[in-house]
């Protein structure tokens, strides 16, 4: 969901922070008390949360379903093109001469490309709808994770990913509350 790039911007970050607030000074009192809270992070894991919505199942229906229109398109498409290519054949007879030999390999060639050019054009659409569907998600999640962060005073909360969070200790983890509280707002 996050870029390599964008993972180790956040670690970096997180880190950076800690280091800060890490840094031991004598302080006077009164300083102390002007002094903001250490900053708390935690940890989410909204594949878990979406998994247990049902989100992730409504996510794979609608892609299969996206898939399998996409896949009828290029379908359709190629049996046009075969069907065009067959009726040239069926014109030119037995033994088409030089001229109708290079249209039939012009026609051929036309036919990949443009059945090349939908596949790829299939992606792209299958892709962008793959991406949209995620941010929903991302989006129908946020509300429950801010209200949990806004209740505990966590003032940074980071996705699980293996690839970018290598420890998590279990108090930092507010997975379970912000399913609880998606549950308590219908979000599944």
């Amino acid at each position: 969901m996050l870029t390599t790039l964008q993972r180790i911007s956040y670690i970096l970050t997180t880190c950076l922070l800690l280091l800060v607030g890490c840094e031991k000074h004598k302080v006077s009192p009164t300083v102390i008390e002007a002094t903001p809270p250490q900053l708390q992070i935690a940890i989410c894991d909204l594949d878990e949360i979406a998994k247990e919505l049902g989100l992730i199942d409504e996510l794979n229906r609608i892609l299969s379903r996206q898939r399998s229109l996409l896949d009828s398109e290029i379908r359709k498409l190629q049996s046009v093109r075969q069907a065009e290519l067959n009726e040239k054949v069926e014109a030119y007879g037995d033994f088409p001469d030089d001229a109708q030999k290079r249209e039939l390999a012009v026609m051929q060639a036309q036919a990949r490309q443009i059945l090349l050019q939908a596949q790829n054009r299939a992606g792209r659409v299958f892709a962008a709808t793959q991406e949209t569907l995620i941010k929903q998600i991302r989006t129908k999640i946020k509300k429950p994770v801010d209200q949990v962060a806004t209740k505990k005073g966590i003032h940074i909360v980071l996705t699980d990913r293996e690839e970018s969070v290598l420890y998590t200790a279990r108090i930092a983890n507010i997975t379970p509350e912000v399913l609880s509280a998606a549950r308590n707002a219908n979000l599944g």
